[in-house]
């Protein structure tokens, strides 16, 4: 049987809201959606609204400064103070649900729930991922795909973007705004931001920096951005290190090469 059980933390007055869109971030590859995802939370000091209990994360209980909790995914929220502006509200977790089924049934109950909830004013979900890639540059390029080819070209016009052309997105950040668009639920986009597979790295801040910047241009949200590059500083300096202990340990391997060595 799957269990979801939900605590809303304060209540919303459908009237009050405007234009709602929600922003997803699930860890995936150098949880470089969750980053950005985060690092807007923080920044714009958004509240948290719903704890979203799932037995289908994984049996792990998350210790945080000596306290100690079972996995939950958090939905934040922010109302807008610009005139045109979106109400935001923000889902991550430090899990997603581990098998098919969970993917497919949080993604059904939360799209249920959000449409209850603000009584069907939600705009879009806006999902943010990672793809691999063979070179990145300064500025990783974020390829986009959604349900709606209107709204994907909305994004579409904006710097340093490129149309998903094909593949496949796998978990809860493929299949959450996949979910809500074709159910009908409201359109669903899907942004996912150039990063190189290297082992070394566990986060990708620079890659999670370009999401946060498309997110803050296309919704005009006021950022700071100081946390974040700090990350790419600290980024930088270990791919230095490696770089150096590489070419070290290359320069080593020229110098022992006798007559019969098989490096050329």
């Amino acid at each position: 049987m799957f269990i979801i059980n939900i605590e809303k933390k304060f209540d919303l007055k459908v009237e009050d809201l405007n234009s709602p869109v929600v922003l997803i971030g699930f860890p995936g590859i150098a949880l470089v959606g969750k980053l950005a995802i985060t690092s807007i939370v923080d920044s714009i000091k958004a509240k948290e609204f719903l704890s979203i209990e799932c037995f289908n994360f994984p049996a792990k209980a998350n210790v945080e400064k000596g306290y100690l909790e079972i996995p939950t995914a958090k939905l934040y929220y922010k109302s807008t103070e610009k005139d045109k502006g979106n109400d935001i509200f923000i889902l991550t977790a430090n899990y997603q649900p581990q098998d098919p089924q969970g993917v497919y049934e949080f993604s059904k109950r939360f799209c249920e729930e959000m449409h209850g909830i603000t009584n069907g004013k939600i705009k879009m979900f806006v999902s943010t991922g990672a793809m691999i890639s063979d070179i990145v540059k300064d500025k990783p390029k974020i390829h986009i795909c959604g349900t709606d080819q209107d709204l994907v070209q909305s994004f579409l016009k904006f710097e340093n973007t490129k149309l998903m052309e094909g593949g496949i997105i796998a978990g809860a950040n493929g299949i959450l705004p996949a979910y809500a668009g074709n159910k009908g639920f409201a359109p669903g986009v899907c942004l996912l931001a150039e990063t190189l597979p290297l082992p070394m790295m566990t986060l990708d801040p620079r890659s999670s920096k370009a999401l946060v910047t498309l997110l803050k241009d296309y919704f005009s949200i006021d950022m700071d951005f100081s946390k974040l590059n700090e990350k790419i500083k600290e980024m930088e300096s270990i791919l230095d290190s490696f770089k150096k202990q590489a070419d070290h340990f290359m320069k080593g391997m020229r110098e022992d090469r006798g007559p019969d060595s098989y490096f050329r």
